[in-house]
């Protein structure tokens, strides 16, 4: 039988460190790679849950650290987050939860995170343009976050949209991360 207390009580629990990504308790993120266990050895007596990409997590913890922080450019460690899935749920109706998780699970760790340009709500990424084709496959793209691996492990993205196509009819700004999602400019055109 799972031994629900201590299963909900995760390490960081309600704890909001101050931390380099600003997260704050409640925010949704998604789950940004394959790798993403949950209830590993069968924890707490629930079955493992191999977290699909994309999911939607709900913050409820949050602890900033010294680890790495060396290596950082801000001079600021690593984040671990406690997180619970949003749209997934345990056998017996428990939410699933998973505690002390590297900040990198989650996508929008990454600058590169971005919603797809064209509106759809896709998530994905986008590159910045390089000089050298071979540099960054993607040069200046948008690439889904979803997409299939081939027998190499060559990832093949869904989509692959230019965002130049979805620029500011009137100045020509070009959508980046982290723009309004009712507009998707960094101009102020649309309130004209």
């Amino acid at each position: 039988m799972p031994d629900t207390e201590k299963y909900m009580n995760t390490m960081n629990l309600d704890q909001e460190d101050v931390n380099k990504h600003g997260w704050k308790l409640g925010d949704i993120c998604h789950i940004g790679g394959s790798w993403v266990t949950a209830n590993g050895y069968n924890y707490c007596g629930y079955e493992e849950f191999k977290v699909p990409l994309g999911a939607r997590a709900k913050i409820i913890g949050i602890k900033q650290t010294n680890l790495n922080a060396s290596w950082g450019k801000d001079g600021r460690g690593d984040v671990y987050v406690d997180f619970e899935l949003v749209d997934h749920t345990n056998p017996d109706g428990t939410p699933i939860r998973c505690g002390n998780r590297h900040g990198g699970t989650f996508a929008e760790a990454n600058r590169r995170f971005a919603p797809c340009p064209d509106g759809s709500g896709d998530l994905g990424y986008l590159w910045e343009k390089s000089d050298s084709d071979s540099y960054i496959r993607w040069s200046g793209m948008w690439v889904s976050m979803m997409g299939e691996h081939d027998d190499d492990h060559k990832f093949t993205p869904q989509k692959i949209l230019d965002p130049e196509q979805y620029a500011c009819p009137t100045c020509g700004v070009v959508r980046e991360p982290g723009d309004a999602p009712h507009h998707g400019f960094r101009c102020d055109c649309w309130q004209q």
